[in-house]
């Protein structure tokens, strides 16, 4: 390496940081034991598709990467349409101590429940309506075990709202 590409690793190119997010949860999750494949950025909302391999569990992720230790991320104008039951967003925030990325999971209908409280909270400041973002606020650690904890066996939102009627 030169010394410029010592002083601008990562890379500051955003598409570059997006597709490393993306293969970094790709390579976790088939360590994991499952099928996970990125889609070709032409699927709107889907960045990774991920199924067990007997193909009765299926995830849908939606991967939020920044090359800073950022306490916040910019999720797009359109979150409220990609509520369901089986997806999902992965954030990715790079840890240049620790060499690599720090990953978090969230439900999409919590994000997005969070997400519209804020906005709200924001329009009775009177505050400059900008991009909607997720900031998990003190919810790190319950997020990174969601994503250590991530498959099969850890069901899906729906499935706790079904035992909750029960």
């Amino acid at each position: 390496m030169t010394e410029n590409n010592l002083t601008d690793f990562p890379t500051r190119d955003t598409a570059l940081i997006g597709a490393a997010g993306v293969h970094h949860v790709v390579s976790a999750l088939s360590l994991r034991g499952l099928i996970a494949l990125p889609t070709i950025r032409n699927t709107a909302g889907v960045d990774v598709v991920v199924t067990n391999k007997e193909g009765t569990w299926q995830a849908n992720l939606q991967v939020k990467a920044s090359r800073a230790r950022v306490g916040f991320w910019p999720i797009g104008k359109r979150y409220n349409d990609w509520i369901g039951p089986n997806n999902y967003y992965v954030f990715l925030r790079y840890d240049s101590k620790a060499g690599g990325f720090e990953v978090f999971l969230e439900y999409s209908q919590k994000v997005a429940e969070e997400v519209n409280l804020g906005l709200e909270q924001e329009k009775e400041k009177r505050l400059k309506e900008w991009a909607p973002c997720f900031y998990p606020k003190g919810q790190y650690d319950r997020l990174k075990t969601q994503w250590e904890m991530f498959g099969p066996q850890q069901g899906s939102p729906a499935d706790g709202q079904r035992a909750a009627r029960r």
